[in-house]
Protein backbone atom coordinates (compact mmCIF):
# COMPACT_ATOMS: atom_id res chain seq x y z
CA UNK A 1 0.00 0.00 0.00
CA UNK A 2 1.59 3.54 -1.18
CA UNK A 3 1.32 6.40 1.65
CA UNK A 4 2.39 9.98 0.55
CA UNK A 5 3.69 12.17 4.01
CA UNK A 6 3.13 15.52 2.75
CA UNK A 7 4.99 17.94 5.20
CA UNK A 8 4.54 22.01 5.15
CA UNK A 9 8.25 23.13 2.70
CA UNK A 10 7.84 25.58 0.47
CA UNK A 11 7.72 23.04 -2.13
CA UNK A 12 4.03 22.17 -1.82
CA UNK A 13 0.59 23.58 -2.40
CA UNK A 14 -2.97 22.94 -2.35
CA UNK A 15 -2.56 21.91 -6.74
CA UNK A 16 -0.31 19.36 -5.37
CA UNK A 17 -2.20 17.94 -2.76
CA UNK A 18 -4.93 17.78 -5.52
CA UNK A 19 -2.68 16.21 -7.73
CA UNK A 20 -2.43 13.03 -5.50
CA UNK A 21 -6.17 13.03 -4.02
CA UNK A 22 -7.86 9.35 -4.56
CA UNK A 23 -4.42 8.29 -5.86
CA UNK A 24 -3.35 6.92 -2.18
CA UNK A 25 -3.11 7.58 0.97
CA UNK A 26 -2.11 10.72 2.95
CA UNK A 27 -0.72 11.72 6.07
CA UNK A 28 -0.59 15.19 6.62
CA UNK A 29 1.87 16.58 8.81
CA UNK A 30 0.95 19.54 10.90
CA UNK A 31 -0.72 22.13 8.74
CA UNK A 32 -0.36 19.85 5.77
CA UNK A 33 -4.29 19.55 6.54
CA UNK A 34 -5.38 22.92 5.39
CA UNK A 35 -4.41 22.15 2.14
CA UNK A 36 -5.53 18.19 2.37
CA UNK A 37 -7.90 18.20 4.49
CA UNK A 38 -9.07 14.85 3.38
CA UNK A 39 -6.22 13.17 4.77
CA UNK A 40 -6.17 10.00 6.14
CA UNK A 41 -4.91 10.76 9.42
CA UNK A 42 -2.64 14.46 10.84
CA UNK A 43 0.47 14.37 12.82
CA UNK A 44 2.24 17.00 14.66
CA UNK A 45 4.91 16.49 17.70
CA UNK A 46 4.61 19.42 18.82
CA UNK A 47 2.05 19.89 21.79
CA UNK A 48 2.24 23.66 20.69
CA UNK A 49 1.15 23.53 17.58
CA UNK A 50 -2.05 21.55 18.55
CA UNK A 51 -2.31 24.59 21.34
CA UNK A 52 -2.35 26.63 18.28
CA UNK A 53 -4.20 25.41 15.80
CA UNK A 54 -7.50 24.13 18.15
CA UNK A 55 -9.18 23.89 14.51
CA UNK A 56 -7.01 20.71 14.01
CA UNK A 57 -8.89 18.84 16.73
CA UNK A 58 -11.49 19.14 14.37
CA UNK A 59 -9.90 16.88 11.41
CA UNK A 60 -12.21 14.17 10.51
CA UNK A 61 -9.63 11.83 9.81
CA UNK A 62 -6.98 9.82 12.93
CA UNK A 63 -4.92 12.37 14.93
CA UNK A 64 -1.43 11.43 16.27
CA UNK A 65 1.44 13.08 18.35
CA UNK A 66 4.17 11.84 20.35
CA UNK A 67 3.54 13.39 23.96
CA UNK A 68 2.38 10.90 26.53
CA UNK A 69 -0.18 13.64 28.45
CA UNK A 70 0.21 15.93 25.40
CA UNK A 71 -0.10 19.04 28.05
CA UNK A 72 -3.66 19.49 28.03
CA UNK A 73 -4.54 18.67 24.39
CA UNK A 74 -7.38 16.52 23.85
CA UNK A 75 -8.22 14.22 21.22
CA UNK A 76 -4.69 12.93 19.84
CA UNK A 77 -3.20 9.71 19.65
CA UNK A 78 0.01 9.20 20.82
CA UNK A 79 2.70 7.27 18.56
CA UNK A 80 5.60 6.30 20.98
CA UNK A 81 8.76 7.71 19.78
CA UNK A 82 11.92 9.47 21.14
CA UNK A 83 11.34 12.80 22.45
CA UNK A 84 12.78 15.32 20.37
CA UNK A 85 11.16 13.58 17.06
CA UNK A 86 10.11 15.83 14.11
CA UNK A 87 7.02 15.97 12.70
CA UNK A 88 8.17 14.81 9.23
CA UNK A 89 9.63 11.40 10.74
CA UNK A 90 6.47 10.84 12.94
CA UNK A 91 4.52 11.15 9.93
CA UNK A 92 6.03 8.48 8.28
CA UNK A 93 6.20 6.10 11.42
CA UNK A 94 2.80 6.77 11.42
CA UNK A 95 2.40 6.08 7.83
CA UNK A 96 4.49 2.44 8.36
CA UNK A 97 1.74 1.68 11.25
CA UNK A 98 -1.23 2.33 8.82
CA UNK A 99 0.45 -0.58 6.95
CA UNK A 100 3.08 1.68 4.42
CA UNK A 101 4.98 -0.72 2.15
CA UNK A 102 6.05 2.38 0.10
CA UNK A 103 6.23 5.89 1.38
CA UNK A 104 6.42 8.89 -0.96
CA UNK A 105 8.05 12.08 0.76
CA UNK A 106 6.25 15.78 -0.17
CA UNK A 107 7.16 18.67 1.42
CA UNK A 108 10.17 17.94 2.99
CA UNK A 109 12.89 20.67 1.84
CA UNK A 110 14.59 20.69 4.63
CA UNK A 111 16.48 23.65 3.97
CA UNK A 112 17.55 26.28 6.58
CA UNK A 113 15.74 28.48 8.60
CA UNK A 114 12.72 26.11 8.21
CA UNK A 115 10.39 27.88 5.81
CA UNK A 116 6.70 26.62 5.34
CA UNK A 117 4.39 27.04 2.09
CA UNK A 118 2.11 29.18 4.13
CA UNK A 119 5.32 31.23 4.94
CA UNK A 120 6.84 31.09 8.85
CA UNK A 121 5.00 30.23 11.78
CA UNK A 122 2.98 33.30 13.41
CA UNK A 123 4.22 33.55 17.20
CA UNK A 124 4.32 31.54 19.48
CA UNK A 125 5.35 29.21 17.26
CA UNK A 126 9.04 29.10 16.12
CA UNK A 127 10.64 28.24 12.77
CA UNK A 128 13.65 25.35 12.87
CA UNK A 129 17.17 26.87 12.99
CA UNK A 130 19.73 25.54 11.51
CA UNK A 131 21.38 23.49 14.20
CA UNK A 132 17.72 21.99 15.09
CA UNK A 133 17.07 21.10 11.15
CA UNK A 134 20.85 18.93 11.25
CA UNK A 135 19.57 16.89 14.21
CA UNK A 136 15.95 16.29 11.89
CA UNK A 137 18.23 15.02 9.10
CA UNK A 138 20.02 12.47 11.11
CA UNK A 139 16.89 11.43 13.02
CA UNK A 140 15.68 10.58 9.17
CA UNK A 141 19.01 8.74 8.63
CA UNK A 142 18.62 6.61 11.22
CA UNK A 143 14.77 5.66 10.27
CA UNK A 144 14.81 2.75 8.22
CA UNK A 145 11.73 0.44 8.38
CA UNK A 146 12.28 -3.04 7.33
CA UNK A 147 9.92 -3.86 4.23
CA UNK A 148 8.96 -0.43 3.03
CA UNK A 149 10.31 1.81 0.55
CA UNK A 150 10.72 5.51 1.34
CA UNK A 151 11.47 7.99 -1.78
CA UNK A 152 12.20 10.91 -1.53
CA UNK A 153 9.67 13.17 -4.09
CA UNK A 154 10.27 16.58 -2.77
CA UNK A 155 12.20 18.70 -5.31
CA UNK A 156 15.50 20.15 -4.43
CA UNK A 157 14.96 19.14 -0.83
CA UNK A 158 18.46 18.58 1.20
CA UNK A 159 16.92 15.31 2.76
CA UNK A 160 19.19 13.22 1.45
CA UNK A 161 19.26 9.64 3.24
CA UNK A 162 16.11 8.23 0.75
CA UNK A 163 16.49 7.85 -2.69
CA UNK A 164 14.38 10.56 -4.54
CA UNK A 165 12.69 10.43 -7.53
CA UNK A 166 9.60 12.44 -9.75
CA UNK A 167 6.15 12.41 -7.79
CA UNK A 168 4.92 11.35 -11.38
CA UNK A 169 7.23 8.35 -11.30
CA UNK A 170 6.29 7.04 -8.12
CA UNK A 171 2.70 7.40 -8.59
CA UNK A 172 2.56 5.48 -12.68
Amino acid sequence: MTHVVMATGPSVNKSIADSIYGRCSLVAVSDAYRIAPWAEALVSADAAWWKAHPDALQFAGKRFGILHDFQGVKGVEKVTAASGTNSGLLGIMVAVQLGAKKIILLGFDMHSPGTHFFGRHPAPLKSTPPARMEVFKRQFANYMPRGVSIINCTPNSALNCYPKDSLENCLD
